[in-house]
């Protein structure tokens, strides 16, 4: 897979500052993307979406090869570092590169795999059953918007599941709550991030990344900081993502009156996950779960039944990691990118095997303890892929206004401030 993947994706080109040449790129792109949910809003447009599909195609293909964001924002913010300018904001290219694969996987749905148009639902506290929204020129253009964004699927026929748990989300956090999600998850970000940079003085000390395997220390000291690094790293990109989805929830709830029920927690405490399957399936964020179904596990499950459907969606999803890498201009991703969440799919597959053997369910501490030492095993190499290319040295406040960092100090400082030794 990673052979044909780089034959398929050379490395990236340097990019154009996003100033014109780059916005005309971008602009189109997006574009296209609303039309085509428009399409799948409405009746009999299927010859439409086949002729606009490849269209979107090219302009996905070209957006990943010439527009470069960190390089752009690095500019923004006066970053500059030896060898790139983005390099201290690298990450936003990861997440541009993997945002666009997600587009064209939505498109493929959209054009080929829809039966029929998909249909936006209303549910107010007073009704039971979800009502399908009439279409009118004004609902189908909001509607097409929020199709664009819409992940889970809440409120929408794509995904059936969300409709009968729908009414749970009425009584989603408060706005006051979610701000208040919002300093706790930055705080443990920065956290998190500053932790692993305390540890791996080589990490920190290399704008351009180093591995959180210190060649300096000896065999035992050296992978047991890996091992805390990688710890951090899984709380990292946990914290990363709760934080950017409290800040989309906060502008939609708060300036386009979003209802609570359209922004419901992300996760829910993966940290006391009993089981790969439980972590995967139901605690970690299930923003491109539908995506993972329709493209891996139906069709891995119609081949090779259950251990099929769980291989299937985890390929998928090593597919959106192992491309998204390719953001990281210059370098090309290794097989511990991709490799990281086959592995999580085999675990899950021995889990099941393990279950229909013993007739008992993974669950309890010792569930607990397997797929923490599981996680965090294989979790080591591809945090670590990460870190060498740059991830953990991008910035992401000021200079000076790290809570994270700002808390660290404050408790390494203590037995002094207190006169405790």
């Amino acid at each position: 897979m990673v052979d044909l993947l780089k034959d398929l994706l050379p490395e990236l080109l340097p990019g154009l500052p996003l100033r014109q040449p780059s916005v005309t790129a971008i602009f189109p792109l997006f574009l296209t993307y609303y039309a085509l949910a428009v399409l799948a809003i409405l009746p009999n447009t299927f010859p439409f979406r086949l002729f606009l599909h490849p269209v979107f195609l090219w302009q996905a293909w070209r957006c990943v090869l010439v527009v470069d964001l960190s390089a752009w924002l690095a500019q923004l913010l006066g970053l500059q570092s030896a060898d790139r300018a983005g390099d201290r904001v690298i990450i936003l290219n990861y997440q541009f590169v993997a945002i666009v694969f997600l587009l064209v996987l939505r498109s493929f749905e959209w054009t080929f795999i829809i039966k029929e148009p998909l249909r936006k639902y209303e549910l107010t506290m007073n009704q039971n059953t979800p009502v399908e929204k009439r279409l009118s020129i004004s609902s189908v253009l909001l509607d097409a918007f929020d199709l664009c964004c819409n992940m889970r699927g809440i409120g929408w026929s794509w995904s059936p599941k969300s409709l009968s748990q729908w009414s749970t989300a009425l009584h989603s956090e408060s706005i006051s709550s979610v701000f208040a999600s919002f300093l706790f998850y930055i705080t443990t970000f920065d956290t998190a991030q500053y932790l692993i940079q305390l540890v791996c003085h080589n990490v920190s000390g290399n704008p351009g990344g180093a591995s959180i395997f210190d060649p300096n220390l000896s065999f035992f000291p050296r992978n047991a900081w890996a091992a805390f690094a990688s710890i951090c790293g899984g709380v990292w990109v946990y914290s990363l993502i709760a934080t950017a989805y409290c800040v989309v929830a906060l502008i939609s709830r708060v300036v386009f009156r979003h209802p609570a029920s359209h922004w419901p927690p992300i996760s829910h405490n993966p940290l006391l996950s009993t089981s790969i399957h439980e972590f995967w399936s139901s605690r970690w964020h299930q923003l491109f779960r539908h995506l993972f179904i329709t493209f891996g596990a139906r069709p891995g499950g119609a081949l090779l039944g259950r251990p099929g459907a769980l291989m299937g969606g985890f390929a998928v999803s090593a597919v959106l990691h192992h491309v998204a890498a390719w953001g990281l201009a210059g370098y090309s991703p290794e097989p511990s990118m991709g490799g990281f969440f086959l592995l999580m799919g085999l675990g899950s597959t021995m889990e099941d095997a393990f279950e229909k053997a013993t007739g008992t369910s993974v669950h309890g501490i010792s569930g607990w303890l397997w797929t923490t030492l599981w996680s965090v095993m294989w979790g080591g190499p591809v945090f670590d892929e990460l870190v060498r290319n740059g991830m953990l040295t991008s910035e992401f406040f000021p200079y000076g206004l790290r809570p994270g960092k700002a808390l660290v100090d404050i408790i390494i400082r203590l037995p002094d401030i207190t006169g405790i030794r």
